[in-house]
């Protein structure tokens, strides 16, 4: 059972949009981050955890496909998660995702595109192998990654331009981080080259504390 999910979780990958052409993006090293971290969460929670190796079938999967309006309706019928999962956690994990791929150079319909593409595999394919996709979380995950592209990240950057323009102000810098992977993609793939270096304050000498920003 653990070789088939195993198998199931790379071969998801695989569904995903075609390589782009843009210079500053790679998808195959987009679709193993999201890939690694869809694992990790799996392993990591003890409930799913538990219940794809005991519980997953190729059969759930195979008529979730086939018949992917009725199931996902039947589906948000039973689905009674709390609404810290259905409508926060849900919706942010998505959020993220979205917000981490237009930092790394995805356009408005490509980010979307990915992360529909994953939130379909996981309700239909991952979670779709124990019971069947939620209509709720499918709405839900949309609407995070319909936030990241028209509102949190437009507004991130609009921070981002404020402060490398000398507006320093403390809600600039609050939203700056309301897309956390302007700092968290520097750590995972190093410096970007149009990178602006930020003045903090001068020193004497004529010298200046400088905070040079990487995407």
């Amino acid at each position: 059972m653990k070789r088939k999910m195993i198998g199931v979780l790379l071969a998801s990958a695989l569904l995903l949009p075609a390589e782009a052409q843009r210079k500053d993006k790679k998808l195959l090293l987009d679709v193993a981050v999201v890939t690694a971290a869809t694992c990790a969460y799996v392993l990591v929670i003890p409930d799913t955890r538990q219940r794809i190796f005991r519980d997953a079938s190729l059969g759930r999967i195979w008529e979730n496909v086939t018949h992917p309006f009725g199931s996902a309706a039947e589906g948000g019928r039973r689905d009674h998660n709390g609404f810290w999962i259905n409508y926060v956690g849900h919706p942010l994990s998505f959020a993220a995702m979205g917000l981490y791929l237009q930092e790394r150079g995805y356009d408005n319909l490509e980010t979307l595109t990915f992360t529909q593409t994953g939130n379909e595999i996981w309700e239909y394919v991952i979670e779709g192998s124990m019971w069947l996709p939620s209509s709720k979380d499918l709405i839900a995950d949309l609407c995070g990654s319909l936030a990241a592209v028209y509102v949190l990240a437009p507004l991130s950057d609009l921070g981002e331009r404020k402060i490398a323009a000398g507006d320093r102000r403390w809600g600039n810098f609050v939203l700056f981080y309301l897309n956390p992977f302007k700092k968290i993609n520097r750590l995972l793939f190093g410096r970007g080259k149009n990178s602006p270096a930020w003045h903090l304050f001068p020193l004497r000498g004529g010298a200046a504390v400088t905070l040079c920003w990487v995407l």
